[in-house]
């Protein structure tokens, strides 16, 4: 078993609020800056435009 599939399966034991916290630290922890790790959310945004109803078909792919 690898050491990742250790930490993955520790983590599933984890409450969810503890879940919650640990995803909270985790970038502190993998040395990534909190601007790096906001970006992905940021993105987000710049979808907002395709949730809509006539695009939903998709979502699935």
């Amino acid at each position: 078993m690898s050491t990742i599939q250790e930490i993955a399966e520790a983590i599933e034991q984890l409450p969810v609020k503890e879940q919650i916290q640990l995803l909270n630290e985790l970038p502190h922890h993998l040395k990534i800056s909190a601007d790096d790790a906001a970006w992905p959310k940021l993105a987000e945004l710049a979808f907002a435009f395709w949730d809509n109803p006539d695009d939903a078909i998709y979502d699935t792919l």
